[in-house]
């Protein structure tokens, strides 16, 4: 029996065939919004954010560090190359890194490490919560849940890409402005102008794969609208906010190589036994096998998590008649484009157009874990779950709406506490910080090079856990490790140049000291407690270590007052890093229009949806 959700003034109306519900209605009028009526109407949304933070980080949220894949925080970080984007590498933690290291200055960097994990899975929750278009706080509840617990925020999590999951909690914000610029908002309490802008620019964090899907979520919808102007401002600010990896990659004086064997390692693959369509459908399709949610390769929980989907897409589709046009199409154009751009390396011809892509056009390759352009789908998903729990609380199903909020938990269960165990807090050795401290003391440039050469880690004092190099981020000056990863057995090459001259000076017998100075090198750090350690001390064995400790040695090759490479920042990323920093002040800014009518009114505490 169809139910509409219609709004009289003073109240929401809920209609269905011949009956009429009338509830006092939750949005409050310009005029009596304050800070006590806002928290009132958003309590299931803030219960949501901090029961999700507790259930999920409950057990690491205590003093200590999460070393995990790419979740790498150091004691006391320098703003060094890798904040600004000036080392060797592709400046793929740009900006995201500055705000880490920002933070850390003020925090200890420990529990800034946390703050910004739990920010990132608490705005996600509250941000699909309110812009779901319902009511019922058990709907609410349901969206939120339902875009922050699946298999893909547990797949990003389990890999420690926190700037990944940033970018995703920002989307529902960044799609609540979209919104507002359509239409004034159509539904309950929803985020405000301030609050869905100062959401959705911190989209920038995820890197250029969250831009675009950002990008792929708000564009049809402000196409559809006509709203050019709007179009127009995006995209500027979209810029603005990017300018700092896009000037970082433009001063790069080495030329742009991404290996095009990366689009197959990091292709989407058949996580259960639905297939690569399944799979990437219920949120799933993770590159890494290690990544999956425990269940998902039986049978039961592949068709549940599969039904699931197709009551959310249900719900989606009821949401028909509540949303404009324009909102309802553009979101289903954002999901089903970023779903085609990560099912496209899985099918031959799909890959070779990739492939040509990375040849003629290698910033592509940042997007190549296509996965990562499901959130538009999640998005959908959640939105369109909310819409059918309040559908089930109108028809009188209570019980089955409750069974249906809570199924996203119930299917990833290895999401809840630490991902059931695996995350654990430590702490680094003391030596790492003797070591830092001689390095970043000395005023003479020149590189380190980080050895053994592999840009992954297990320590044994952090649960052998893989993690990447954490010495990249605890020195000021340029550190040049090992920029190549195995996907299973696959290799994929690394783009830095710096990396390639080391690694080829590396595998040339004979003593390697004469070459890296003349590449610049004048530390060498190696940490002997990773295998292979012995090998590498043996060919260095001229050198007389400046530093030797349990698990660390250092090395310095040059005694000159100046050593040739890399020596100062570019100041190339630090135009980068004003042009984003003016961008957001403008963006954050009131509208003129709307301070001039909040003047005229009297509506000190006035709402502008735009």
């Amino acid at each position: 029996m169809p139910r509409v959700l219609t709004r009289a003034p003073g109240r929401w109306t809920l209609t269905s065939v011949g009956v009429r519900v009338r509830r006092p209605s939750a949005l409050p009028g310009p005029a009596s919004f304050g800070a006590g009526a806002g928290l009132r109407s958003r309590w299931p949304e803030v219960l949501l954010g901090l029961g999700v933070v507790l259930a999920i980080l409950g057990p690491v949220l205590g003093r200590g560090y999460l070393l995990r894949y790419d979740l790498v925080f150091v004691p006391d970080p320098p703003f060094g190359a890798t904040v600004w984007g000036s080392g060797s590498e592709l400046p793929r933690a740009v900006p995201s890194e500055l705000l880490a290291v920002g933070l850390s200055r003020l925090l200890p960097a420990d529990v800034a490490e946390k703050l910004l994990l739990a920010g990132c899975l608490a705005s996600a929750a509250v941000g699909a919560a309110r812009l779901t278009p319902v009511l019922h706080p058990m709907a609410r509840v349901a969206a939120g849940l339902g875009y922050v617990w699946n298999p893909w925020v547990y797949g990003r999590l389990h890999l420690g890409q926190w700037a990944i999951l940033a970018g995703y909690a920002a989307l529902p914000w960044a799609y609540a402005w979209a919104a507002g610029v359509v239409r004034r908002w159509p539904g309950p309490p929803a985020p405000g102008r301030n609050a869905a802008v100062g959401g959705g620019l911190a989209i920038v964090l995820g890197g250029p794969a969250m831009v675009l899907a950002a990008v792929l979520t708000c564009a049809p919808a402000l196409a559809l609208a006509r709203q050019w102007r709007a179009f127009v401002a995006g995209t500027a600010t979209l810029l603005g906010l990017t300018a700092p990896w896009l000037l970082a990659l433009v001063s790069r004086t080495a030329p742009l190589d991404v290996d095009e064997q990366g689009v197959a390692a990091f292709a989407a693959r058949a996580d259960t036994p639905l297939g690569v369509l399944g799979s990437v459908v219920t949120l799933g399709g993770v590159w890494s096998r290690n990544a999956v949610p425990f269940g998902r390769d039986q049978w039961p929980v592949a068709v549940l998590a599969l039904a699931l989907a197709a009551a959310a897409g249900w719900g989606f589709v009821m949401l028909r008649s509540r949303w404009p046009a324009a909102l309802w199409w553009g979101l289903l154009a954002g999901a089903v484009a970023g779903t085609m751009i990560a099912l496209l390396p899985t099918v031959p011809i799909g890959e070779r157009a990739m492939e040509w892509l990375l040849g003629h056009l290698p910033l592509a390759g940042a997007v190549r874990d296509g996965t990562r352009l499901l959130a538009p789908l999640a998005l959908l998903q959640a939105v369109g779950l909310g819409v059918l729990v309040e559908a089930m609380v109108v028809a009188g199903a209570r019980a089955v709406a409750a069974v249906v909020s809570v199924a996203p938990v119930l299917l990833v269960p290895g999401l809840a506490w630490g991902l059931a165990g695996q995350l654990d807090t430590v702490r680094y050795p003391a030596e790492w910080g003797a070591v830092r401290a001689v390095v970043n003391a000395d005023p003479v440039g020149g590189r380190l090079v980080s050895l053994p050469w592999s840009s992954f880690r297990a320590y044994g004092w952090a649960g052998n856990v893989p993690v990447l190099d954490p010495a990249p981020r605890a020195f000021r000056r340029v550190v040049v490790g090992d920029q190549d990863v195995f996907v299973g057995h696959q290799r994929v090459r690394g783009e830095s140049r710096a990396a390639e001259q080391v690694a080829a000076v590396l595998a040339a017998p004979g003593d390697p000291v004469p070459a890296l100075r003349r590449l610049g090198v004048r530390y060498v750090l190696v940490q002997t407690d990773q295998p292979g350690a012995a090998e590498i001390m043996g060919r260095f064995s001229t050198v007389e270590p400046l530093r030797r400790g349990e698990t660390l040695t250092l090395l310095r090759l040059s005694q000159l007052a100046s050593v040739p490479g890399e020596t100062s920042t570019s100041n190339v990323p630090v135009v980068g890093y004003l042009v984003l920093g003016g961008t957001l002040i403008i963006a954050l800014l009131d509208p003129a229009k709307r301070r001039r009518r909040m003047l005229l009114s009297g509506h000190l505490f006035g709402r502008d949806h735009q």
